[in-house]
């Protein structure tokens, strides 16, 4: 199986969202939709990829804002979410208490369970859960590659200043399952540019200065 990544970042928060795809079946998964879901849409029909499936990293409202569009343009397709945030689309329960109630309820939920796989088509994702910057956040792992969503950046972290983050939970989670990933390994992230682990375990300030 060859996978091939598609990136596209929206102009507001510059939340990446992803076309994951095949190239032999063209069976595919958008990882996380940001404020403008038509970038990945139009992304998939020009490679004529088959999406199969939505998942999220976790479900801060700039990873989930364009489920209802990306539902209209690839049908009532699985929608993926770690239990812990489940609530958030199935209840539209607030991830962050600080931002008030957001009108996200959608259906079609399925789980993303730690040490799972999660089939979609012919790709099939380990899941790590990397909590800390939010409860139920999530990495996803497929041929050399790794969405970790907002635990860990090109050179930084998650946040961890929320109500219901934890900056331990999240150095642990980094550290115990994602720079026990070889060196090779590349990082796509909530934000911003691709990264290696070998990178990010030599220069990453946040992971470097906290060595015991």
């Amino acid at each position: 199986m060859t996978v091939r990544v598609e990136v596209t970042a929206d102009r507001r928060f510059g939340t990446n969202s992803y076309l994951v795809e095949d190239e032999e079946t063209h069976d595919a998964v958008v990882i996380d939709s940001n404020l403008e879901p038509n970038l990945v849409v139009d992304a998939a029909r020009e490679r004529g990829a088959n999406v199969k499936a939505i998942l999220l990293t976790h479900t801060d409202l700039d990873h989930i804002a364009g489920l209802h569009e990306l539902r209209e343009a690839f049908g009532p397709i699985p929608i993926a979410v770690h239990d812990a945030e489940r609530d958030v689309l199935d209840k539209g329960r607030p991830l962050r208490r600080e931002f008030g109630p957001i009108a996200t309820r959608i259906d079609n939920l399925t789980s993303l369970g730690d040490g799972e796989p999660y089939r979609a088509g012919s790709l099939e994702f380990e899941v790590l859960h990397t909590p800390g910057h939010s409860p139920g956040g999530v990495t996803l792992k497929i041929d050399g590659f790794l969405f970790t969503g907002d635990a860990l950046f090109a050179g930084s972290v998650g946040r961890s200043d929320f109500a219901n983050s934890n900056g331990e939970a999240l150095l642990e989670g980094i550290r115990s399952k994602l720079l026990a990933q070889p060196d090779e390994m590349i990082v796509y992230s909530g934000h911003g540019p691709a990264t290696t682990i070998g990178r990010e375990r030599q220069m990453n300030p946040f992971l470097t200065s906290s060595r015991d």
